[in-house]
């Protein structure tokens, strides 16, 4: 007997298995799709652009009928059918029946799913992709989350009156082809629902990339809007605080993220029993949330780009504005912060408002921590 003799038995073999296991595709259908999970209710179970298949796939990268999953009560195999892009099990080319397990991942040319178990008009011809694997998006994460393949800017926070360094915000660098910048990487974990895993892993790189580079000063790390402000993350800076006892450290929530005020005023009191302090992070888009301000009371007020990166230019109105805001965050007691300085006129109007601190371009651009090794 060949192996393709053999490989055709143990096909025919698993095919005759008409019963679903609770299997489960998890992935995005196309580049725009939400997450979905497809029961695969019935083995054979054939993906392709046909809409005959059982997995109809509207990408023009997929073959009509590009691959089949079989399954008995021991094992789920995948086989590609003579597709024009490829089938790939977690990242490697199949040319023959090839078992699967529950997490691995199939790609379909550009279109990847993980199989996981439940607790328009079609081209008649498959468009042949230069490299289906720069869509693969699942695999893309998982590289970040799962190898670490991430790295950290850092961008300096300098004292307003003193111009000397006061700390840095550390900002993500994914080091994945297509996820470089941090708006595609935490677009694409959103998508895929892992945003608040990433950003936890960030925080937790951050701080061991700054600690291993002995430079001293005050860490300030974000959040995501999506994250809770709960018991949870109030675990995972606990353990921060357990990597670093004497490093100051400031936690930048969105003001979107801000919830019932009791529960978030004793969220920042668990932050300052841990040393740890609270910042709103973009204050003066939408809402300005002056009420939760007064009651809750940050450490530090971080004023938006937006807000102040035109003041001292003719064509700047928000002037009153920004003074008015700055003036009540003063009375409350709060620091003061302004973002995305880039002008001297910026600068200069900033300080005759009264800013304790600043942060851009002006004062230096987001690099590796082995750069900066000035006074602090």
């Amino acid at each position: 007997m060949t192996t393709t003799d053999m490989f055709i038995d143990i096909a025919q073999v698993f095919a005759e298995d008409p019963t679903a296991p609770g299997w489960v595709l998890a992935g995005c259908l196309s580049s725009d799709a939400p997450f979905t999970h497809v029961p695969l209710t019935r083995f054979p179970f054939v993906v392709g652009r046909d809409p005959a298949c059982d997995l109809q796939v509207m990408s023009r990268n997929v073959s009509k009928r590009h691959a089949e999953i079989l399954h008995t009560t021991h094992m789920a195999l995948v086989r590609d059918l003579g597709s024009t892009n490829g089938t790939f099990v977690n990242g490697n080319r199949i040319h023959a029946p090839t078992p699967v397990g529950e997490y691995d991942l199939i790609q379909f040319a550009d279109i990847e799913m993980r199989l996981c178990r439940e607790t328009h008009e079609v081209s008649e011809k498959t468009y042949e992709a230069e490299s289906p694997e720069q869509f693969w998006e699942i695999s893309r994460i998982c590289k970040v989350l799962n190898e670490g393949q991430i790295g950290i800017a850092f961008q300096p926070i300098i004292t307003g009156p003193g111009r000397r360094t006061y700390g840095y915000e550390a900002l993500v660098r994914a080091e994945v082809p297509g996820l470089e910048s941090p708006i595609a990487l935490f677009a694409s974990a959103t998508k895929l629902g892992v945003e608040k895993r990433l950003s936890d892993l960030c925080r937790v790189v951050a701080l061991r990339t700054i600690e291993d580079s002995g430079v001293p000063g005050t860490l300030f790390l974000n959040t995501h809007p999506n994250e809770p402000l709960d018991e949870t993350m109030i675990e995972s800076m606990r353990a921060l605080r357990a990597e670093s006892e004497w490093r100051p450290l400031v936690l930048e929530v969105h003001e979107k993220a801000v919830g019932e005020i009791n529960a978030f005023c004793q969220f920042k009191k668990e932050l300052h029993r841990l040393g740890i302090l609270l910042a709103f992070d973009d204050f003066g888009v939408g809402q300005s949330r002056l009420l939760e301000l007064a009651k809750v009371r940050p450490d530090f007020i971080k004023f938006d780009r937006e807000l102040v990166k035109d003041l001292g230019s003719p064509s700047a109105t928000q002037s009153g504005i920004v003074s008015s805001l700055h003036k009540h965050a003063v009375s409350l007691g709060i620091a003061t912060l302004a973002e995305g300085l880039e002008t001297p006129e910026s600068i200069a109007a900033c300080d005759a408002i009264g800013f304790d601190y600043y942060q851009g371009y002006a004062f230096g651009r987001p690099q590796k921590i082995a750069h900066f090794t000035g006074p602090v």
